[in-house]
């Protein structure tokens, strides 16, 4: 089966052809803007003056004629409107003339499908960034998950505004890795990790009013340093949550040799495998469109005409993926993504010693500057909420030396473990949303609210690891604790998730001294999120 495949939702118009063992060619063809950034209509008529020559060459490239092709397939979003709809138009006309199926796909499906048929990864957890798009996403129930992503600007979109701040034309991100090569100085610029969620706007501002004081290569080396070490952290964090243990990176910051190597030193030294795609497919391109596309064919999936308009906010969570099997994964247990747990005692009593460990894929100072602020921060967030009565553990020991606490051993299992073994668990979800209504209203944020950070011994909710947590919090801080939480029950139980959220929010509303305003905010931070 021979598929042709179009792809145009950005700078990038580019069509390839593909079969069920091999990418048979690929042509793209690239606008660039004679300033700024890019220009939505002249990428649009740029593409429309391209797509023909790109198609034409791509049958050239591997002398095939079009009605070898079985089916037609284009990237229906996210992207561009104009761009979008110049290449969905071609692949139609194509549809009709050699009256041949046409299937829309999610532009970010395509570059997950072209990474695992290159690299031969069967169940990756991927990282994806790119110019619009940074996402950690993996596989759950039958769809791939947004497990973690931007709540502003994607990473290649900043890089690209940095760049022109210095002069630097489209596309920046290469020119920002040759100036980070040579710098040496790390900066400090905001950190800006919540849970697996990450922000890019703080570290563009802090950058831009760096440029006059410090040299270009020490602003890139320390804006690279920084926002690689977030995302590895996050992409580490999916791993641990999800148990899965290959490592796929895609889209075309993926190009970048320091991010590349930053992955690899994480995955060799936490027993992962790293697929790192080829770098002339993390770029956009008409091959992964085509393989995406074949996919989904293959597994029954078929659309009318009328079903391939356009959609600039196609998230890939729509999307059925029923060709990819990852039921049956077991929960991780005895170790953290950043600590490792050991049995400890203490005066005779039961405990472990939380030690928070060197990660060998960042910077040296920001790994101390990191490691120390969450020790400390867990030390004070855990003294605190037991003071206004969280279960938490005990507090034993401290050492800020080697970066560890001591503290009471609790029992039981994760709340993820629970419901993953044993199905809705509503009764733990309503003391849950009363917990968290009550350190709520003391002003405690935990930072980190996840089903492996909330722990059920002896018939009561406890939570652990509140290391990015906030002492005299705000409603954003708050509201963000909710959010992370209900996202990752839409990560991990797909299947009942509105059925634990209604039930978390009827509780939390029951207790909570100010619902009305966190809701509004919550609502707000839901709105931030790309493509939504």
């Amino acid at each position: 089966m021979k598929v042709l495949g179009l792809e145009g939702t950005a700078h990038t118009v580019s069509a390839g052809i593909v079969d069920e063992n091999s990418i048979l060619s690929n042509v793209s063809s690239t606008y660039i803007p004679a300033s700024g950034g890019i220009h939505p209509r002249e990428a649009a008529v740029h593409h429309a003056d391209k797509i023909i020559p790109v198609i034409k060459e791509a049958f050239e490239q591997c002398n095939a004629t079009p009605d070898e092709i079985s089916l037609v397939a284009f990237s229906m979003g996210p992207g561009l409107g104009p761009c979008l709809r110049v290449v969905a138009t071609a692949a139609r006309a194509f549809s009709i003339k050699y009256s041949i199926p046409v299937i829309g796909v999610n532009h970010p499906l395509g570059h997950v499908e072209i990474g695992r048929k290159l690299s031969g990864a069967r169940d990756p957890v991927m990282l994806y960034i790119s110019g619009g798009n940074t996402q950690v996403i993996a596989h759950k129930n039958g769809s791939y998950r947004v497990l973690g992503e931007t709540m502003d600007i994607g990473l290649g979109n900043m890089l690209d505004k940095f760049a022109r701040d210095l002069g630097i034309p489209f596309p920046g991100g290469p020119v920002i890795e040759k100036l980070a090569s040579r710098g040496d100085k790390l900066l400090e610029l905001p950190y800006s990790v919540k849970g697996m969620d990450t922000s890019f706007s703080g570290i563009y501002t802090a950058a831009r009013n760096l440029i006059g004081k410090e040299s270009s290569e020490n602003i890139c080396y320390s804006v690279q340093e920084t926002t690689f070490a977030m995302l590895v952290e996050v992409l580490e964090r999916a791993l641990y949550y999800t148990n899965k243990e290959e490592i796929l990176l895609a889209g075309g910051v993926a190009r970048n040799d320091r991010l590349r190597d930053m992955v690899y030193q994480m995955a060799l030294s936490s027993g992962y495998r790293a697929y790192l795609t080829d770098k002339k497919y993390c770029m956009d391109n008409g091959a992964m469109i085509a393989q995406a596309g074949m996919l989904m064919y293959l597994s029954g999936q078929r659309q009318d005409i009328m079903d391939t308009r356009v959609n600039q906010r196609f998230r890939i969570d729509e999307v059925s993926v029923p060709w990819i099997k990852s039921e049956g994964t077991q929960i991780n247990t005895g170790r953290g993504a950043e600590a490792s747990i050991t049995d400890a005692e203490f005066y005779g009593r039961k405990a472990i010693k939380k030690t928070r460990m060197e990660k060998i894929y960042r910077n040296a100072e920001l790994d101390r500057r990191i490691r120390n602020e969450r020790i400390r921060n867990e030390f004070n967030l855990l003294f605190k909420l037991k003071e206004n009565g969280i279960n938490v553990p005990v507090i034993y020991d401290f050492d800020k030396y080697d970066y560890s606490i001591t503290m009471e051993k609790i029992g039981g299992i994760t709340l993820n473990k629970l419901i993953s073994e044993n199905n809705l668990q509503l009764d733990k979800i309503r003391s849950l949303g009363a917990l968290l209504a009550h350190m709520h209203n003391k002003s405690l944020s935990h930072g980190d609210l996840n089903p492996n950070n909330i722990m059920v011994w002896k018939n009561q909710i406890y939570l652990i690891d509140p290391s990015m947590g906030t002492v005299n919090c705000s409603v954003e801080d708050i509201a963000d604790d909710i959010f992370l939480l209900t996202e990752s029950f839409k990560s991990l139980f797909s299947q009942f998730s509105q059925s634990l959220e209604e039930t978390l929010n009827e509780s939390y509303s029951e207790v909570s001294n100010n619902y009305i305003e966190i809701a509004g905010v919550l609502d707000e931070i839901r709105q931030r999120r790309r493509y939504v």
